[in-house]
């Protein structure tokens, strides 16, 4: 299944994109993790700890964020949940293109964020349930 073409005509599709972009929402929220104890970390040996306790806040309710619409996702559900995450990757990406860091980063949050999309698309789909099993066969006849 490629990352722009995928189908929801079938429930496995849709199941499946869905799963995918909660597996992204995983993703995300590992790399979230990662930065969260660089920062706090940078932070905190530089004698701000006064910010690093800030900077970890914030991001580990980011990152729960991500946690929960990965989850909802996965069980293909989760429409909006993931909605949420796809506007915080947007901000992301805007923000990286703001501080003009063009890096992996940058390419990694592009793919994250089509990947969600689709999951939530995926969930829309597996949520309307409008699958016509005869269609599907149709095609081996």
């Amino acid at each position: 299944m490629a990352l722009w073409n995928i189908d929801l005509t079938t429930e496995d599709g849709a199941l499946g994109a869905a799963q995918m972009g909660g597996a992204a929402c995983f993703v995300a929220a590992a790399l979230g993790a990662w930065g969260t104890a660089m920062s706090g970390g940078l932070l905190a040996s530089q004698g701000e700890s006064a910010a690093a306790v800030a900077v970890v806040v914030i991001s580990l309710s980011v990152i729960l964020l991500y946690l929960v619409a990965g989850f909802r996702l996965r069980a293909g559900k989760g429409a909006i949940w993931g909605g949420v995450a796809a506007v915080l990757l947007v901000l992301d990406i805007l923000l990286r293109l703001a501080a003009l860091s063009f890096s992996v980063a940058l390419l990694i949050d592009v793919i994250l964020l089509i990947v969600v999309v689709n999951g939530i698309r995926g969930a829309r789909a597996f949520h309307a349930g409008k699958f016509d099993a005869d269609e599907v066969a149709e095609i081996f006849n």
